[in-house]
């Protein structure tokens, strides 16, 4: 169930009740706007030819609905016509308005195609469909890994790149010249 129609189930669920006196702890939960649990989420853009799936514990959504936090999550993005790309972590928040989704929390992805890669910390640009971190990061494969700090990860594109302090081991025997 989408948050915006949980959100618009309760309001019109509650809006049929009888008024009743709040305490000061339910005052203090309605400046937070809607909690939820297990929630799955999907966020479809034609325009930007993507889109990504939520599944998350649990959900805090704003009074005015346009952020999201959320706790033990699992991400799929999934960029049209190429590989999806996984991820799961501890907590995140996305910005409507901004298109802006902020991974954190012993971050693990996987693409489709394979390839395993960790980092503490990753931002998602819907609107134009690149991952990046400035930390620490690990990206594996069959024969190889590759640590370094930094990634760009272009999901349209599948142009990746770790931007500095790079090392790469292979794997299994001596490299082809």
């Amino acid at each position: 169930m989408s948050l915006l129609f949980a959100a618009v189930m309760l309001y019109l669920f509650q809006a049929h009740k009888e008024p009743t006196a709040q305490t000061a702890a339910q005052d203090k939960k309605s400046e937070e706007g809607l909690r939820l649990n297990d929630i799955h989420y999907v966020q479809d853009d034609p325009v930007h030819k993507g889109k990504w799936v939520l599944d998350a514990s649990e959900a805090k959504l704003s009074k005015d609905q346009q952020f999201v936090t959320f706790v033990n999550f699992h991400v799929t993005l999934e960029p049209e016509n190429r590989p999806r790309v996984t991820m799961e972590g501890k907590q995140g928040e996305y910005d409507k308005r901004t298109g802006r989704l902020v991974l954190q929390g012993d971050l693990k992805g996987e693409t489709e195609d394979g390839y395993h890669f960790t980092t503490e910390e990753a931002v998602y640009h819907h609107k134009e469909g690149y991952l990046e971190t400035d930390k620490a990061v690990k990206i594996s494969g069959d024969f190889f890994s590759v640590e370094g700090k930094g990634l760009f990860l272009d999901v349209g594109k599948e142009k990746l790149q770790i931007l500095s302090n790079v090392t790469t081991l292979i794997h299994g025997g001596p490299p082809v010249l």
